[in-house]
């Protein structure tokens, strides 16, 4: 059987924690060596660009991936497809349509990367306050308790209206600050969730050590470059996919600086304080195979959503 879902039936069923602590076990398994990165592509079929991305997790007998279309203005129309299959029973389990697995995970992966650096988290900075922020900023608020937050963008009212918004859905107060110098001086933990071009946390800017979480470092450079060459680590959610062609990483020193997340967990390289810590949340795909299977749980649990029976193939249907 085949589960179909659409985003509306799917989101009565988020548990925060639930998805944020899922993210971690894939943090470990990636770490571990169990995650299989699929190729992740980008095809332009003359103005209409198809993306892709999969992965498989053969111990845990999952394999998933998310395809969307976008415009030459990056405009998508949200029907979004993600498949989960069963790896060794190659059985197609779910059907997610639309945009919230993707949404979901990446919100949970920034969550979930500074659960495991410091569980005890008091304070996070973040650079940007648009949908990704929110995403963000809800699954913080979900683990850790009453966390000091300051927020700052370059559109005032869109900083207004995150702060009113982290105030009536989840009852956190936030402070907005007017520069983005502001949060880096009053807040340890710095995270980047914006669309800039170019880059947002220059050397200058950090006048004692910090931790870096960036969403876009990978391919845009939200941290500027010479923070990373100047890192002895930098640390990732897919060294696969942060040195893909056409990335930061792709060749060279960089290349050779990247660790999975966990593995500097375990070691605790990555929660030395002592110098500027930086991180890439790159949205590997092992997030959504985790996130998607998470979800397929729960609404199995509750019987939410279509089933659609597909039969074994006989033997005979294999020729026309």
């Amino acid at each position: 059987m085949v589960r179909i879902l659409l985003d509306r039936e799917v989101r009565p069923l988020i548990d925060l924690p639930k998805v944020v602590s899922r993210i971690e076990e894939g943090y470990r398994a990636d770490a571990e060596g169990h995650v299989v990165p699929l190729p992740r592509t980008r095809t332009d079929t003359r103005g209409t660009t198809l993306a892709w991305m999969g992965a498989a997790i053969p111990p845990a007998g999952l394999l998933a991936y998310r395809s969307y279309l976008y415009d030459s203005d990056g405009r998508d129309l949200g029907h979004q497809v993600v498949a989960l299959y069963g790896h060794k029973e190659m059985d197609l389990r779910a059907l997610f349509l639309g945009r919230l697995v993707g949404n979901l995970r990446t919100g949970a992966a920034i969550a979930a990367a500074l659960h495991l650096i410091d569980p005890s988290l008091v304070d996070v900075g973040l650079l940007g306050t648009g949908y990704q922020a929110r995403n963000a900023m809800a699954c913080i608020a979900a683990v850790f308790r009453s966390p000091r937050v300051i927020a700052w963008s370059p559109d005032p009212e869109h900083r207004r209206s995150f702060g009113d918004w982290a105030h009536t859905a989840l009852g956190v107060e936030v402070l907005l600050a007017e520069s983005k110098e502001d949060v880096l001086a009053r807040s340890s933990n710095i995270v980047l969730v914006t669309s800039s071009e170019s880059p947002v946390v220059t050397e200058s800017m950090l006048l004692e050590p910090k931790l870096l979480l960036s969403i876009n470092s990978y391919r845009r450079p939200e941290i500027d470059t010479p923070i990373l060459d100047r890192a002895a680590c930098v640390w990732t959610d897919s060294v696969a996919q942060a040195s893909s062609p056409g990335t930061l990483f792709e060749m060279g020193e960089r290349r050779s600086k990247l660790r999975p997340l966990m593995q500097g967990v375990l070691d605790g390289s990555v929660r030395n304080a002592r110098s500027t810590r930086v991180v890439i949340n790159t949205g590997a795909a092992w997030e959504e195979v985790v996130t998607a299977q998470l979800l397929y749980e729960l609404a199995t649990e509750r019987g939410v959503g279509v089933e659609v029976a597909l039969p074994p193939e006989p033997p005979e249907s294999r020729v026309f």
